[in-house]
């Protein structure tokens, strides 16, 4: 901002001294006004290409960083998934064993339920074939 107010200040002076100087001075003071514009607008053209540059690395720098925090991320789930399914694997191991030792809980009785109906029909055999007199 302390350029912007030198260079109107430099202007008013040159605007106010150029109303004093007769044609051919008003002339040369135009092509110094002339040239040093060019001069800035190279200055600033030269500046804008070494600010976009930065910008541009910057920018570079900054899609780098996230795409390494992406993959992070990506990573982390992955591993976090394969850990779920490990836990879930688990799980379901531990179902299965719980009902398999409840099939056998209740097919242990069961057996015996067979059995002991088995035996009664060898029983009633017995008793029949007693009564017929075999």
């Amino acid at each position: 901002m302390f350029e912007l107010t030198d260079w109107s200040k430099h202007a008013q002076e040159q605007v106010q001294s150029a109303i004093a100087k007769d044609q051919e001075d008003l002339a040369a003071a135009i092509e110094q006004v002339q040239r040093e514009t060019e001069q800035r607008a190279e200055q600033l053209r030269r500046e804008g290409a070494e600010q976009k540059a930065a910008a541009a690395a910057s920018m570079e720098e900054a899609q780098n960083k996230w795409q390494e925090h992406v993959a992070k991320v990506k990573s982390h789930l992955q591993q976090r998934k394969g850990e779920l399914d490990v836990k879930r694997a688990e799980l379901k191991a531990d179902d299965a064993e719980g009902y398999a030792s409840y099939a056998i809980d209740f097919a242990g009785p069961a057996i015996l339920e067979a059995e002991y109906a088995a035996l009664e029909a060898v029983r009633a055999h017995m008793e029949a074939e007693a009564l017929a007199g075999r």
